[in-house]
Order: structure tokens, then C-alpha cells, then sequence
């Protein structure tokens, strides 16, 4: 397809004669515990990546879609780089995260000002130096009352091609964010379905809402390599005959002790697991939902 052609597409998309429609991939990067899962959620308008205070809670990357009458932006949020000892988990992360990096269009550095640049932010800063992409720094948690590292990050801002402040809570700044990075992307037609905010299946999303339940309420006990898995999700009618959505869920432990963990005394656990998973999940489906979940070991999970 010629340039031309490509532009008239572009043109068309934006439901604007002569304007330039601009669409593509901006990867979230930053050391955990930033805020990017956070940002994504906000920027999408809609919960698609779950969020908590432990390190690397997103495991995979995601894509969240953004709309503009000028452009279409797809975020993709990865796991964050976290300094601890090594593990094959860790690893895996760390390199999902460089890989996501490739083949994008903008690089939006997240960054906390409320904490001291240290050596996970030295990661990521090395893990850019060979990306060629537009980098935009952001800096995030704007709605905090100090953030007494703002000027040491502002005074890197000429490695940047723009540089923004954000309060992913409050959504303070979001629309500058998404602009500067529209002006960045390539004279395309979208690459998504307008109605579309994500590329994650619906099972995947019901698994890790999960997986988030676990990570909140087993506090510093959680296991941490615990796994999810979705078996069957079908729509049926209850006594009532009223929809109802069955869900069945397995947790998957890296050992006995794990498992008898998630599932607490007289299993109180894993139904307090099971409800807060549960009322986030109707509030998704707009349905209600009857969760069948089960704890197994899994030993793969403990390498």
C-alpha cells in the first residue's frame, strides 16, 4: 500500500477530510510499584490490569485502548523491574518487559517521584538505552503532597522527547499524557475496533481478578508464585431463572504448605478469596456469578 494510500485511510478513520489520523503501540515502562497498571487502567477509563502493592503483580503484557477524534493509542503495560535475588520467575518478567519493548511506537517512562531514584530505575534507564522510539517521561503520583524526588527526575527530562506529571488517582495531567503521545505515533488508521479496550480475553481477565484477591488479602504471606487457572465459564439460569454466570477456577500452590495457606483454617481463606473475586467479577459481567474455585499444587511453580 502506497504512503498515500495509507494516509487516505488514515483520513477516512478520523471521520475529519484532511486530517491526520495517527494510531500505534506505546509500551508502559518503569521500576514496580510505579503506578503503570494503575495509569493504564485510568487512561482506559475501565479496570483491565489488576493492581497491588506486591512487586511484578502484572505478569504478562497487556494491551489498553485509547480513543482520541486524533488517534488511537495502544498501551501495553509490562512488569516492572524489581532488584531482588534471582529466580527463573523474576527473569521471565524482566525479559517480557525488554521485549515489549521492541517493535512500539512511544516508550512512556513511569516513574515515582516519592521514592529515591535507585537501582531499578538504573535497570530500566539501561534497558532503554538502545531504544530508538520516542521516550516520554511521566511522572506519576501528582495528587501526593510531597514528592521530594520530582526535580532529580525533571533534570533528565533532555533524555526525553517530552516530559509530563500524571496522578493516575486523580486523573490530573492524563489528557496532556495522551496527546503528547498522539503526536508521537505514525499517520496510521487504527489498529483496533473502536468499541474494543482490550486485546485480553475475558477468561484471562476473570483469572487474574483473582490472582489480585489472592495478592490483597494473604498480606505478607502470600505465595507468591501463585498461579491461576480458568476451566470452564458458562452462562446458565438460576433457580429463579435468572442469568447467572458459573465460573471454575483452580489455584495452583508451588507446595502443601502454600496450598493449605490459600485455603485457611476450616477454609475460610479461599472463601474470602472467593467472594471479593466474585463481587468484582459480577460488577465486570454484569451478571451474577457463581465461583467454583479449588486449591491444587502445582510444583512446576516453585523453580
Amino acid at each position: 500500500m502506497s504512503e498515500l494510500d495509507n494516509n487516505t485511510l488514515a483520513e477516512s478513520a478520523s471521520g475529519t477530510p484532511g486530517a491526520q489520523f495517527r494510531s500505534g503501540l506505546a509500551v508502559l515502562v518503569g521500576r514496580t510499584n510505579v503506578g503503570k497498571s494503575t495509569l493504564l487502567n485510568a487512561l482506559v477509563g475501565t479496570k483491565i490490569s489488576i493492581v497491588t502493592p506486591k512487586p511484578q503483580t502484572t505478569r504478562d503484557p497487556i494491551h489498553g485502548v485509547v480513543n482520541r477524534p486524533e488517534g488511537q493509542i495502544v498501551f501495553v503495560d509490562t512488569p516492572g523491574f524489581f532488584k531482588t535475588h534471582a529466580s527463573r520467575l523474576v527473569d521471565t518478567l524482566h525479559e517480557r518487559a525488554r521485549q515489549a519493548l521492541q517493535g512500539v511506537d512511544v516508550v512512556v517512562h513511569v516513574v515515582d517521584p516519592s521514592r529515591a531514584i535507585g537501582p531499578e530505575d538504573e535497570m530500566v534507564r539501561e534497558a532503554l538505552e538502545g531504544v530508538a522510539q520516542p521516550r516520554l517521561l511521566c511522572l506519576n503520583k501528582l495528587d501526593l503532597p510531597e514528592r521530594p524526588y520530582a526535580e532529580a527526575w525533571k533534570a533528565h527530562r533532555e533524555q526525553y522527547a517530552g516530559a509530563y506529571e500524571v496522578s493516575a488517582y486523580t486523573g490530573q495531567g492524563l489528557n496532556e499524557l495522551v496527546q503528547g503521545i498522539i503526536e508521537h505515533l505514525p499517520v496510521s488508521p487504527p489498529l483496533y475496533p473502536e468499541d474494543q479496550v482490550t486485546n485480553a480475553h475475558r477468561n484471562f481477565i476473570l483469572g487474574e481478578l483473582i490472582r489480585e484477591k489472592v495478592y490483597l488479602l494473604m498480606d505478607k504471606e502470600v505465595p507468591y508464585r501463585t498461579a491461576v487457572e480458568i476451566g470452564a465459564v458458562e452462562e446458565r439460569l438460576d433457580s429463579r431463572g435468572q442469568p447467572l454466570v458459573h465460573v471454575k477456577a483452580t489455584l495452583l500452590a508451588a507446595n502443601d504448605r502454600y496450598k493449605r495457606m490459600l485455603i485457611g483454617a476450616g477454609g475460610h481463606r479461599i472463601r474470602e478469596i472467593g467472594q471479593a473475586a466474585r463481587q468484582e467479577m459480577e460488577a465486570m459481567l454484569g451478571k451474577k456469578v457463581f465461583l467454583d474455585m479449588d486449591v491444587q499444587v502445582d510444583r512446576h511453580l516453585a523453580e
